[in-house]
C-alpha cells in the first residue's frame, strides 16, 4: 500500500471531522453487512424442506 499524506484542513492540521465521517460511513457500510449476514445465517437455520406431494393416489 502506498503511503498517503493526511487531509489537511483550512488550518493546515489533520481533519479530525474528515476521518470521523469516514469511519463512520465504513461503519455503518460494515453493520450493514454483517446484519445481511446474519439473517441469511438464521434464515438458513430456520429453513423446512417440505415433503413432495403425490398425486399417484
Amino acid at each position: 500500500m502506498d503511503y498517503q499524506a493526511p487531509k489537511l484542513n483550512e488550518h493546515g492540521t489533520i481533519d479530525i471531522a474528515y476521518y470521523k465521517k469516514l469511519a463512520a460511513q465504513e461503519r455503518s457500510e460494515h453493520i450493514a453487512q454483517m446484519a445481511v449476514s446474519l439473517k441469511a445465517k438464521i434464515k438458513s437455520l430456520f429453513h423446512v424442506k417440505l415433503p413432495k406431494l403425490s398425486t399417484s393416489h
